[in-house]
């Protein structure tokens, strides 16, 4: 039968006979690889390695992946045919008009349940760039939605967590690991102490090493088509393919984003369902603080140092900007210890912090201060008045800020003059220890102004 095939292959002149004849014979051939005869399966991997070199060169023919998706699924197929199915899957699931993608796409889906996380990874990106043309129904209703995904919940967790990875991901970041490889084996060569953390390339920020990778994949996205898959994602939260609760922290995420058209659709999105997200939820809050801490310490719940590729950096400032405004909105946030404290101390001194957010978590402090109950605040309160005087502290001896409310006094309305007053008046205190040339400088410009 295998001659046949090879003969048929061999007198296949266009297109069209080939696509026949790959449709009919290619899901049978591969099901051949579980053969006990090492005879039959090498005959089938030489039939393979032919027929990849005629497919790769024709980019117009179709593959039977809808076939080769049952196929795969297959609880009693072995290993070594659904290695080599996914493979034929991947190869022809692109090639497929957008609207059979679209039919298939829940398929990819159910494909996932209990397979190698390399494959479930394989198939998520293949489904991801699907999302973006999809349809959804009007009315969300179960019968008539796509993805039925109400008893799948390891697969929904699976989904989302790949997810929030694509909409963390940067355009245009490329990850650089033979770079990193040279860099190792330099560190490595010159220093026996080197950090177990050498080697490995930046990840994007909220990312780490292993999930950038992951994100990556094969054949990386363009910045276009990135953009795409984050669309989509929007879209099938939007359409409620997924429980409410689990995608909040996405659409925060996405609300960030650097292209207009993702941030402006979550965006729009969260506004939709704010009355509707119960932001003193653990769940939410606990996400919210873990996406913008990173992994801090290297500590796993067992108690096990966490691998270095796997450690997740914080967010960038301008994801952590987006967040802590829904912080503000909680009482459990300011309730949760000691995520609470670590946020405001890194909005305040932190190496990438803004002016922005540093007025956010001043408003933090105060939303801690008014919301905890006293038995919670007690033990919190040394350490938020060591955060609040180190801030003074770096600022007591800019006499540039006192000049500028000055100035403003003379320009400014009568009602706005009052403020800046209020202002003057709560910074005595910071600048009543000023000494020397400093000193005499402040009563300059306070002499300059009352004349």
């Amino acid at each position: 039968q295998l001659e046949r095939v090879f003969l048929r292959l061999g007198h296949a002149e266009t297109d069209e006979q080939l696509q026949n004849i790959i449709s009919k014979f290619l899901p049978p051939v591969l099901l051949k690889l579980s053969s006990t005869q090492e005879g039959v399966r090498k005959k089938v991997m030489e039939l393979l390695v032919h027929l990849n070199k005629r497919i790769k060169s024709r980019p117009k023919i179709q593959l039977p992946v809808e076939t080769l998706l049952v196929q795969y699924q297959d609880p009693a197929a072995v290993s070594f045919v659904t290695n080599f199915t996914i493979i034929y899957v991947k190869m022809g699931y692109p090639r497929l008009p957008v609207e059979k993608q679209c039919e298939l796409a829940p398929t990819l889906l159910t494909a996932m349940e209990g397979k190698p996380q390399p494959q479930q990874d394989s198939l998520m990106h293949l489904l991801i760039p699907t999302l973006f043309h999809m349809k959804y129904p009007v009315e969300s209703s179960k019968s008539a939605s796509p993805f039925n995904l109400a008893e799948k919940p390891k697969t929904v967790q699976l989904l989302l967590d790949f997810m929030l990875d694509v909409l963390l991901m940067p355009y245009g970041y490329v990850l650089n690991e033979s770079q990193s490889r040279q860099n190792s084996s330099s560190a490595q060569g010159s220093s026996s102490n080197s950090g177990g953390g050498s080697g490995i390339p930046q990840p994007p920020p909220g990312m780490s090493f292993y999930a950038a990778k992951r994100v990556i994949g094969d054949n990386p996205w363009t910045p276009e088509q990135l953009e795409q898959c984050k669309l989509g994602i929007v879209k099938f939260i939007e359409a409620e393919q997924v429980p409410e609760l689990e995608a909040v922290l996405h659409l925060v995420i996405a609300s960030s984003d650097t292209r207009h058209s993702v941030a402006t659709a979550a965006d729009l999105e969260l506004k939709s369902k704010q009355s509707l997200i119960d932001w003193n939820n653990p769940a939410i809050v606990n996400k919210m603080y873990k996406v913008y801490l990173g992994d801090i310490p290297l500590k796993t719940k067992e108690g096990a140092v966490l691998k270095p590729e796997l450690k997740r950096d914080p967010v960038s400032t301008r994801v952590k900007l987006k967040i802590v405004p829904h912080l503000l909105r909680s009482r459990q946030a300011a309730e949760t210890f000691p995520a609470n404290i670590q946020v405001v101390y890194d909005g305040l001194f932190g190496t990438n912090t803004n002016s922005k957010l540093r007025t956010l978590s001043l408003q933090f402090v105060h939303h801690i201060c008014v919301t905890c109950p006293e038995i919670k605040i007690k033990p919190l309160g040394p350490m938020l008045l060591n955060g609040l005087t180190k801030l003074i502290n770096e600022y007591k001896e800019d006499i540039a800020l006192v000049q500028q409310l000055f100035e403003a006094l003379c320009k400014e309305e009568p009602e706005t003059r009052l403020a800046i007053q209020e202002a003057l008046s709560m910074m005595v205190g910071a600048y009543s220890t000023l000494e020397g040339a400093q000193r005499t400088l402040m009563e300059a410009l306070v002499a300059s102004y009352l004349i």
